[in-house]
Formats: C-alpha cells, structure tokens, sequence
C-alpha cells in the first residue's frame, strides 16, 4: 500500500483558512509521521517557503484573501520546480481549477477521506 512508502519527518506545509479544516488536515498528517507547518493566509505560507525547504504543499485554492492561487502565482514566478510538490486540497468547482490543474501535482476534493489525501502525499513524496 502506498502509505508503507510514506518518507516519515517530511515537512508539509499547509494552507487553508478554515480552523476545522487546518486542525483536522494537521492532526491527520502528524499522526503519520510529518512535520507540518499550518498557515491561514498565502502571504504567510510565502514568507515560509522563503526560510523553509517544503517536501510538499497542500493549498487550498479559495480562500477569502490570498489563498493558493497567491502561492502558485509566487512559485510560477520564484520557485517552480516546487508547482510539481502542490496538492491543491479544495471544493473548488473545476473551472476554477482549470488554469493550475497541469502545473500542481494533484488534487484532493473536500470533503475527503483520510487515505485518499495520504495515499496522495505517498505518490507525490515517492516521485
């Protein structure tokens, strides 16, 4: 099973305006071994990734301000190697997605189950 292959201590960086969601995406990842980093605003996950190396991104892409598309408009821009570790963690209609849908390496749709977001990290991390 892909979760066997999952690189325990990778560093994760989260963002997502919803607390709820933020506690549960968080707790779920940690318990499997990851160092995550959780942000509410894409200026802050930006100012991250200007200090930290990220082994993968998890955005959310509708955010009242500065949501995932911000971050994925400073990679494209500054980092775009790191477009190929995003998983975009939305509810976001398709048409949303349809401008970043080839430069991320997936997406996971709210709501979802907790394998199906892991099992997306393991191939994501596994690459």
């Amino acid at each position: 099973m892909l979760k066997n292959m999952l690189r325990r201590g990778a560093r994760l960086l989260v963002l997502d305006d919803d607390t709820s969601m933020q506690k549960l995406v968080s707790t779920l990842l940690r318990k499997q071994g990851f160092r995550v980093d959780v942000f509410s605003a894409g200026r802050q996950a930006i100012d991250s990734l200007a200090t930290r190396d990220y082994d993968a991104l998890l955005l959310d892409v509708m955010t009242p301000t500065e949501g995932g598309l911000t971050v994925i408009r400073h990679l494209r821009e500054h980092k775009p190697d790191m477009l190929k570790r995003v998983v975009l963690v939305t509810a976001s209609p398709d048409s949303v997605l349809k401008g970043v849908e080839g430069d991320v390496f997936g997406i996971v749709h709210k709501p979802f189950k907790a394998d199906e977001l892991i099992d997306m990290i393991a191939r994501l991390l596994a690459q």
